[in-house]
């Protein structure tokens, strides 16, 4: 897949993983609002960094730090997110793992990185 081809499905996935998320009654506050650019960008990180992991080299991911809140962000949304992003993530990523020429190998990294992401999300920064 091209760079612009994988920026689309990243953004496809990001709008399914928030519509999902929004049928959540304890989540759907966090997808509305100030709150919202602020979930969309942690959710957008972990889906890059799992897709890099299924095509490596794709480069989507913004760094190390970009799972970090950023001055003025309220942490409770790096909390929501870490809860309830796992579970809709992985169907998402579910549906494209076909369309990658991902090997076995590259899957299991992309679950560990979707799991590294939750436990990255949960601690306090």
């Amino acid at each position: 897949m091209s760079p612009l081809e994988l920026h689309l499905v990243r953004e496809r996935m990001v709008a399914g993983v928030a519509h999902r998320m929004a049928t959540m009654p304890d989540v759907a506050p966090y997808l509305r609002g100030s709150s919202r650019p602020v979930a969309l960008r942690l959710i957008g990180e972990v889906l890059a960094r799992c897709l890099d992991a299924l095509a490596p080299g794709s480069g989507l991911s913004r760094g190390g730090d970009a799972l970090r809140s950023l001055p003025g962000e309220p942490a409770a949304v790096r909390a929501v997110i870490a809860r309830a992003v796992g579970r809709p993530a992985w169907e998402q990523l579910s549906g494209v793992i076909g369309t990658f020429d991902a090997t076995s190998q590259a899957v299991r990294d992309a679950a560990e990185v979707l799991f590294d992401c939750l436990v990255d999300l949960a601690r306090p920064h």
